[in-house]
This record gives C-alpha cells, structure tokens and sequence, in this order.
C-alpha cells in the first residue's frame, strides 16, 4: 500500500472484521467528520463514507482543506489497493473497474 505517514493503517471497525480506513475519521475544517469504512456488500468491494454533522457548520457538506484532502483520498487509497488481498479475485475486480474508468491505457487508478 503506499505509506501516508500522517494516515493512520486500516483498523477493524467492528467485531465483524469490517476495515475503517486511515486509521480512524477525518476532521474537516468545520468540524464535519468523514469517516471511510468497508462495507459488508457481499457482491463486490464497496466503501461506506460516513459524515457526521458539524458544530460550525450547517448540513452535511465536508469542506476540506488540502491536507484533508490528502487525508480522504489516502482512506480511499487503501481501500482500492487492498481490493486484491481482502477479496478472492480481487486484482482482477480492480484490473476491470481500471479499465472501465481509464480504457485500455497504462494508467495508474
């Protein structure tokens, strides 16, 4: 996976083994929390993105500064690149999900 040293490894969310990634959730810049879990969908991978309301701000709407940006799209990060070790078949689900979103190009995802 590629190391975010600010981001925090994957943990178990529950008792059920299911990932929340970086480690734990990401505070915005109004206080809204985003929190990127695996979701238990039995068909494909899936991730949950969980936002909780803020004290600052009205409504669900996450305004993220750079770093936090950084943050979410490293959670992210983790939950595509562990699609291969957590699902039988999984390189070849994230081989086609690449190729469905980048064509047939050398394109990293």
């Amino acid at each position: 996976m590629t190391e975010h040293p600010t981001v925090g490894e994957p943990v178990a969310a529950n008792g059920r083994g299911f990932l929340t990634y970086a480690g734990s959730p990401i505070k915005t810049s109004y206080g809204h929390t985003i929190r990127v879990q695996e979701s238990s969908a039995a068909s494909e991978p899936h991730v949950w993105l969980f936002i909780g309301d803020s004290p600052a701000a009205s409504g669900r709407n996450p305004h993220l500064n750079l770093e936090q940006a950084i943050a979410l799209r490293a959670a992210l990060d983790q939950f595509i690149e562990g699609v291969p070790n957590r699902w039988s078949n999984g390189q070849a689900m994230l081989d086609e999900a690449k190729r469905a979103i980048f064509g047939n190009h050398d394109k990293e995802g």
